[in-house]
């Protein structure tokens, strides 16, 4: 968000997400989720729309400091035209209309991809690098669709650093690799929609042990945000059953890099000797590629 740019309802629905009751995150993941279907919706339709109580829709209004549900409604249909208009935009781009169907489907990566780089927080990256960096171990957690986000960066972080633990698989062998787990560890989970059950049941596990989350999801509105210490979005927009990813894998990159260049010289030691190792196991046909260098 630009420095004079006021919030949309949207961002302050999200930044007081973690103090909504449980009726008012139901009310507030709907509009999230669908705000063209919302803004039109009087309190009485938006409340059934939502399966909450009228009084919900008023509570959440006043609470986002409106006076009352007509003026939350403005604001709400103002947020509306304004993505519409930026939906636009991103439309009427010369050739937009014109595209194969797998150019429209890179358009749609490209897109999220600019909605994550302008939302997301230096800050943010920082402290989950701070925390990769200084705990013993590192539980990395992703279940069903959410498995490749897990895989990905437990691949490459178990390169950087010992004690990386991979779980992707919900059910009683968990407890044997996590019995021991506390305040020393850290984990990174993810969780995008449709939100594996397992996944959450799993943060909170984690949390009421004491080990601090690094939640990967597409909004503050997610389920799995109340259990994150630090919360990192990637945007995730459907096209149909297979979600499009490019701003997760994107986010996996960021924090990899970002740890990497922590400790570059201590980094640059380690990549020596996954090289070394690689070389005496004859793991890759391209051996002659020096990866140390091309960092």
């Amino acid at each position: 968000m630009k420095k004079n740019e006021q919030p949309s309802l949207l961002d302050r629905i999200a930044a007081v997400s973690g103090t909504l009751t449980g009726q008012q995150m139901v009310l507030a993941r709907f509009i999230y989720q669908d705000p063209e279907k919302a803004a039109f919706l009087n309190s009485v339709q938006l409340s059934e729309a939502a399966k909450v109580s009228t009084p919900t829709v008023v509570r959440l209004a006043v609470k986002l400091g409106f006076k009352g549900f007509p003026d939350f409604r403005e604001a709400l249909r103002d947020t509306v035209r304004s993505r519409i208009r930026s939906i636009d935009r991103y439309r009427e781009e010369p050739g937009r209309e014109e595209e194969p169907l797998f150019q429209r489907v890179l358009s749609l990566e490209f897109h999220v991809l600019g909605e994550m780089k302008r939302h997301l927080r230096e800050e943010s990256v920082q402290k989950a690098v701070d925390l990769l960096s200084r705990k013993r171990r590192i539980f990395i957690a992703g279940f069903l669709a959410n498995t490749c986000h897990a895989e990905y960066m437990a691949y490459f972080l178990g390169i950087l650093r010992e004690g990386v633990h991979l779980l992707t698989r919900a059910g009683g062998n968990l407890f044997t690799q996590l019995q021991k787990a506390g305040p020393e560890d850290g984990a990174i989970i993810y969780s995008f929609p449709r939100y594996p059950t397992a996944t959450q049941k799993l943060a909170r596990y984690l949390r009421d042990k004491g080990v601090p989350v690094i939640g990967v999801t597409d909004s503050a509105l997610s389920p799995l945000a109340v259990f994150s210490d630090i919360l990192l979005e990637a945007p995730m927009k459907f096209i149909s059953f297979i979600d499009p990813c490019a701003g997760a894998f994107a986010l996996n990159h960021c924090l990899l890099t970002a740890f990497y260049f922590r400790y570059p010289e201590k980094m640059r030691e380690t990549l020596l000797e996954f090289e070394k190792y690689s070389r005496s196991q004859n793991l890759f046909l391209m051996e002659d590629i020096d990866i140390v260098d091309l960092v």
